[in-house]
């Protein structure tokens, strides 16, 4: 009697501890959502959207997934102002008690001014920024006034991926898992159609296309994965989430709906969902999606298109997709917007598919994913000119180093803050900040390094710009510079003082 007891005592401990390492899961009945949508402002600088909204089908799925629609806030157009919205969010943040998910999804118009991301209110004057709601006040308000463990911020709308920003503020901070999903990267503008909520509601109904595993389960990595090929494939726009560390990619949003189940597994290549390019009746290509296969036929739907063109094809009218593959460090004429070309440099690169660039002689703010299709190569007459001026003695740099940065057709005393690739980011002395290549920085030159006759990009009466001159002089404190406008020779502290090469060189 005592071995079977013990049995069953280890038993118990053994399904305890199974039961412990399951996923977590989705507790709808404890979950805040705050909605706040806008498709049209008064503002006229803002343009209003013309698909069909979705914000409101989301709504309902959150209500039909569990969520009390006691818990649900929705601030639609004219009652979403920035007053309102702030109001709504401590509100919210305040009911939302310990153990609870609080989820904040926008949809519309996102704006940026330097480092900055603010969301477009109703009642936004784009004259003025500060009538908008900036990204970085949710962080302050949710760890102040929210008590629960999960958080989730969604948006669909231009330099969504700024949420990232308060996701990162959460790092470290034990007692919450904060995560974000969004139509579009911090650096870039986001399509004017909907299709990243589409992929939401798909998900939060279960959808058994998001589930790609086939566990019957659909988990947060899932949905990040279907929302980042529905952008990609059917926008051409690059999106990815972003978590904390305690923030699991497993978490489970919900089971797989009985009358959704995931596409089965076929025999061969091709499989149900996939993308891919296939030949129309015409005989062009187009990229498409896989809707159906039956008997060596295969039913696609064609993105971008209106369903009534989805038709059968035999497997010799479907492709891989190709895409023309940019080189990170050449240069290229990019489409910012429509006809407006301006000379880049591309720094990254991912999946064969997104570049991102670098704008000629700009200090970073316009710098985006694109993809081959928004670049050309230079014509003749405008092929990109090195800067004005070149470092004398080149090196790597590294984060601290001082530096001369271009600005436009200016330079600027600078610091490096960060690298990433080949950008480097950095904050001139001004106070403002930029991200630029190695061509468009020079290093400070230390004491030793500077000779009498040497060519300099030099501070000026200690102001931040800096000129060309020539050292004509140096003590263990300054330097003499003979600039080369013809102004009178001034003396230049160390550490404000960068060698370039002579001109014409």
């Amino acid at each position: 009697m005592r071995h079977s007891l013990a049995a069953f005592a280890l038993l118990l401990v053994v399904l305890g501890v199974a039961r412990a390492e399951d996923p977590p899961s989705w507790n709808p009945a404890k979950t805040y959502v705050l909605v706040a949508s806008v498709i049209e402002w008064p503002d006229k600088a803002l343009a209003a959207f013309k698909d069909a909204r979705r914000d409101e089908a989301l709504v309902e799925q959150f209500k039909a997934d569990g969520v009390p629609a006691a818990n649900v806030v929705f601030l639609k157009d004219k009652d979403a102002t920035l007053a309102a919205l702030r109001r709504e969010l401590h509100a919210l943040a305040g009911r939302a008690g310990e153990g609870s998910t609080f989820i904040f999804y926008f949809q519309g118009h996102g704006l940026t001014r330097k480092e900055k991301t603010f969301l477009a209110c109703y009642d936004v004057n784009t004259k003025d920024l500060a009538t908008a709601f900036d990204v970085d006040e949710l962080f302050p308000i949710l760890d102040k006034e929210w008590k629960g463990d999960r958080l989730l911020l969604l948006g669909d709308c231009c330099h969504a991926g700024a949420l990232g920003t308060v996701v990162q503020r959460f790092e470290g901070k034990t007692a919450v898992r904060a995560a974000c999903l969004t139509s579009s990267t911090a650096s870039n503008r986001s399509t004017e159609h909907w299709t990243f909520t589409e992929a939401l509601i798909t998900a939060l109904a279960g959808d058994g296309a998001v589930d790609r595993d086939r566990d019957g389960k659909i988990t947060f990595g899932e949905v990040d994965l279907f929302a980042h090929d529905e952008m990609k494939f059917r926008e051409d726009q690059l999106t990815r989430g972003k978590r904390t560390k305690n923030f699991e990619e497993a978490f489970a949003f919900r089971a797989v709906a009985a009358d959704r189940p995931a596409p089965a597994k076929v025999q061969g290549e091709r499989q149900v969902g996939e993308f891919l390019e296939a030949c129309d009746r015409d005989g062009k290509w187009y990229v498409a999606q896989i809707l159906a296969i039956k008997d060596d036929q295969f039913r696609v739907h064609y993105s971008g298109w209106d369903s009534k063109w989805d038709e059968w094809v035999g497997a010799a009218k479907l492709r891989p997709i190709a895409r023309p593959k940019l080189k990170v460090g050449e240069r290229y004429e990019v489409e910012w917007q429509k006809d407006q070309w301006f000379l880049a440099t591309v720094t990254k690169a991912e999946e064969d598919w997104f570049y991102f660039v670098h704008y000629e002689g700009e200090e970073g703010d316009d710098d985006e994913w694109v993809t081959a299709s928004k670049t050309r190569t230079p014509a003749a007459g405008t092929k990109p000119k090195p800067p004005e001026f070149a470092a004398l003695a080149p090196r790597a740099l590294v984060k601290g180093d001082a530096v001369a940065a271009r600005w436009k057709r200016a330079w600027f005393l600078a610091e490096v803050t960060s690298i990433d690739g080949e950008m480097h980011a950095v904050r001139y002395a001004d106070g403002e900040n930029g991200s630029l290549t190695a061509a468009d920085l020079v290093p400070v030159a230390k004491a030793s390094e500077v000779e009498v006759g040497d060519r300099v990009l030099a501070c000026w009466n200690g102001k931040p710009q800096m000129y060309p001159g020539v050292v004509a002089s140096k003590t263990e404190k300054d330097f003499s510079v003979k600039w080369e406008d013809g102004s009178k020779a001034t003396s230049v502290p160390i550490g404000q003082v960068a060698r370039i090469k002579a001109a014409g060189k």
